[in-house]
Order: C-alpha cells, then sequence, then structure tokens
C-alpha cells in the first residue's frame, strides 16, 4: 500500500513539474515572425492614404516597427505598423522595408507601393517655343494607367498614349484630324505643389518644336 502511495505522489509530481515547464516555456519570449503586410498596393496618382495593420506573430512580447530607410513620402506607425503615405510619393513601383523588433530579435518585411500617373490636366500650348506665356486654353489631356491617353486639341479630339522615357520626360504622342503630334513634358509635384505638365508640343517624328505649352492637374 505504502509503495502505491509513493508511485503516485511520484506520478504527481512528475505531472506538476511538466506542467510548471510547460507554462514557462508558453511564456518565453521569441522573435517576432509570421511578419507581412496583405499584398501590393497600387496608388492612384497623387493621392494620400494608408495601409492596415500588418500580420505578425510578436512572439510573446509586442515591440515597435521601423522603416529600414528613408522612403520619400512615406511613414510608419511605430507602435501599429501602419504605412502612410503622401502626394511627395515618387511615381511608380516603391519598395517598402519594415523592421519588427522585440528584445528577443525581430523579422522584416516589405510591400510594394504602386504610385501610378493619370488622370486630367487641363491647358494649353502656343505658337512661340521660345516663349512661355500661355494664354490659350485649348488643350486637355486624360492620361489612362494603362499608358493610354484620350486628347482634345483645339477642339479636335483624339487618342493616343504616354511613357516616361529613361531621362524622366512624359512623352504623349497622339493623333488628331490636323495631324500626328508629340508633346514632351516635364512633370512637378510635390504635397505643397499641385501637379503641373511644362515642355513642347512638336510634329510627332521630329524634334523642331512647334510652341511652349502648360498643364494643370
Amino acid at each position: 500500500m505504502k509503495i502505491t502511495q509513493s508511485i503516485i505522489f511520484v506520478f504527481i509530481g512528475v505531472l506538476l513539474i511538466t506542467s510548471c515547464t510547460e507554462d514557462i516555456d508558453d511564456n518565453t519570449v521569441v522573435a517576432p515572425s509570421d511578419f507581412y503586410y496583405l499584398g501590393d498596393l497600387p496608388i492612384p496618382f497623387y493621392t494620400n492614404g494608408s495601409t492596415g495593420v500588418p500580420n505578425i506573430d510578436w512572439g510573446n512580447e509586442v515591440g515597435t516597427f521601423a522603416l529600414n530607410d528613408d522612403y520619400q513620402g512615406v511613414t510608419i506607425n511605430e507602435t501599429t505598423g501602419v504605412l502612410s503615405w503622401n502626394e511627395d510619393l515618387p511615381l511608380g513601383e516603391n519598395i517598402i522595408s519594415v523592421t519588427a523588433t522585440n528584445s528577443a530579435g525581430f523579422a522584416v518585411t516589405s510591400v510594394l507601393f504602386l504610385h501610378q500617373f493619370g488622370g486630367e490636366f487641363t491647358g494649353g500650348y502656343n505658337s512661340d517655343p521660345s516663349s512661355t506665356t500661355v494664354t490659350a486654353s485649348n488643350l486637355v489631356i486624360n492620361f489612362n494607367v494603362n499608358g493610354t491617353l484620350s486628347i482634345t486639341d483645339n477642339g479636335e479630339t483624339g487618342t493616343g498614349t504616354w511613357s516616361f522615357n529613361p531621362q524622366g520626360d512624359l512623352i504623349c504622342s497622339y493623333i488628331v484630324p490636323a495631324g500626328n503630334f508629340q508633346l514632351v513634358y516635364d512633370l512637378t509635384y510635390s504635397v505643397t505643389v499641385n501637379p503641373f505638365l511644362e515642355g513642347y508640343k512638336r510634329l510627332n517624328g521630329s524634334t523642331e518644336n512647334l510652341g511652349f505649352s502648360r498643364m494643370d492637374y
């Protein structure tokens, strides 16, 4: 009988020790894991906004988030991990890298902000490329994110394409009843400057400027 009781006490003791060990292990702080944002993010031109909170397993100790570089137009909430962008965000692909850190280590992830050019610009052009004064309102361009455009040039409507060349110039080629033309623009914008285009109108395939053009978003 005493032997049986001793065995029972030993068994209970083992269970208690095992249970306590499991409790300690359950509370052990480990490095963050399973850290990611929900998908790449297409961003319409000249907008501001924010992501949702990222998915993360903090490993029993909540830590903080930080950007891994200085990204123009991007900030992060160090507590929630929410990323925000403003109108300073560069066009095209912006890969944003983020680190989550607690006392046991860190995890790194990245998310793609795809800032897409598009929208309507209105303005005009003159017939003197040496002058930057434009008094006529004779041009409206609607830029589509897929690289196509629709245009009204001096009352004539047409369609065309647009792209940015390696130098960063916006090249617009289009056809209207009056001819086949090209517009070559510099794009300027920031969080404090509303987007505008300045450049020249040419015959498509020519380098001779027919006039100076100014367009506002």
